[in-house]
């Protein structure tokens, strides 16, 4: 052998003896990746904020990628069908959740589902939304510490709809009514648009909803934005205040990202978190995520595993409120 053809084929041995020491096989550490279209599989209906959210970035990875990536609708059970059928999914980077905190934190407090944790990886978390409590406009409290008088009035009297037990505007609500000390009735919707719709027609008192959402609503004579769930104002409802201004120490929100199977290998991660951050600073994202009440969020794998942590101890408060228990 010659001695060129000795030195490349100690190249080539170097190259896979480094891919295996990376816990990458030399054929995975060789393929590139996307080299076909992306599923993003979304855990909620469309029309919602957080269907807006995955489109958009949808679109933002087709251009990064170079190669489509599509989002499928997969609703049902607050999110456990979707986020189920991804931890199933196969680790090569080409079925991928984007989720909110819902279906990684409070929904296995409360359901019984056939996923873990550890059954999915963070891969990058790309907004933070606040909830916004919000009332019908023909209750006589004109603002928070008015309303909070009112119900602890009326024990009992005033209910709240969320797109279903366990989600995140259920849980927010019992956080809110156990650190008030009131008495209030939750209503547990099939989605968020009936639960809307059902506060402007009088048929409910009050909800927690997206921020996006309500936004949308804001100007409705029929409704009235009283407070937010985050320890600030939002920088879109600067003269609504923070219900930690009357319940100090308050805060709920939810973060939306997207995570891979378990068994995605780290350098498409790694490939997917650097797209995702890219796009997540781009003041065009920012701008439309703004818009529907969005705060933009840029993290990497880590980060994101931070966030989920640290979060388990608020929704486990909220679950333990809600009087939810995970069944046997």
């Amino acid at each position: 052998m010659s001695a060129r053809n000795r030195l490349n084929s100690l190249s080539l041995a170097a190259v896979f003896a480094l891919a295996l020491l990376g816990g990458v096989s030399p054929a995975a550490a060789q393929k590139v990746f996307p080299d076909r279209s992306v599923t993003l599989v979304l855990p909620y209906a469309p029309g919602g904020t957080v269907d807006i959210q995955a489109r958009l970035l949808a679109q933002g990875l087709t251009g990064k990628l170079g190669h489509a990536v599509i989002v499928r609708n997969m609703p049902g059970a607050t999110g456990a069908i979707a986020t189920d059928f991804v931890a199933r999914a196969p680790g090569d980077g080409y079925t991928l959740l984007f989720a909110s905190s819902a279906q990684i934190t409070s929904v296995p407090m409360t359901q019984k589902v056939n996923y873990k944790l550890q059954d999915l990886t963070p891969v990058s978390a790309s907004g933070r939304g606040t909830m916004v409590l919000a009332i019908n406009a023909k209750l006589p409290a004109k603002n928070l510490k008015e309303f909070i008088e009112y119900v602890r009035a009326n024990p009992g009297k005033i209910s709240y709809g969320s797109s279903g037990t366990g989600s995140v505007g259920h849980l927010v609500g019992a956080l809110f009514g156990a650190r008030a000390g009131l008495d209030i009735v939750h209503i547990p919707y099939k989605g968020g648009g009936a639960v809307m719709a059902d506060l402007l027609a009088g048929h409910l008192q009050m909800i927690f909803g997206n921020s996006g959402e309500v936004m949308a609503q804001a100007k409705n004579e029929n409704i009235r934005v009283l407070a937010v769930s985050s320890t600030a104002r939002m920088k879109q409802l600067p003269n609504t205040p923070a219900i930690a201004e009357i319940l100090p120490g308050f805060e709920m929100t939810a973060w939306q990202g997207t995570l891979a199977p378990a068994a995605t290998p780290r350098y498409i991660i790694d490939i997917l978190a650097k797209a995702i951050m890219d796009l997540s600073r781009e003041p065009g994202v920012i701008d439309k995520l703004e818009q529907s009440g969005v705060l933009s969020t840029t993290t990497s794998p880590e980060q994101m595993a931070a966030i989920i942590k640290e979060e388990q101890s608020a929704y486990a408060e909220a679950v333990k409120a809600a009087g939810l228990s995970k069944p046997d």
